[in-house]
């Protein structure tokens, strides 16, 4: 199966290398998927291909599903309504 990489060049499309910093600068927008399509497969490729850039995405996908099981206590009725009361104010 040929790379997204791959595919763009013999479009001839250029397309920029991917660094470790460009990862772990955009990993959360990266695993929220809150970017263009092209620059996610640029990243994720990368990530995907370098040891050290899987090892801090997957630390960041674990962590995150940590978070999700330990967060099943709903908040208390007071924070919602006051969450509420301040969002009609503003």
């Amino acid at each position: 199966m040929k790379s997204i990489d791959d595919v763009a060049r013999e479009l001839g499309a250029e397309i920029a290398p991917c660094t470790c910093a460009e990862v772990r600068n955009h990993l959360f927008e990266l695993l929220d998927r809150e970017m263009e399509d092209a620059e996610m497969g640029r990243l994720r490729a990368h990530a995907e291909s370098c040891p050290e850039c899987t090892e801090a995405t997957q630390a960041e996908q674990h962590m995150r599903q940590i978070i999700r099981r330990s967060c099943h206590e709903p908040a208390p009725d007071s924070l919602r309504v006051r969450v509420v009361t301040h969002l009609t104010r503003h």
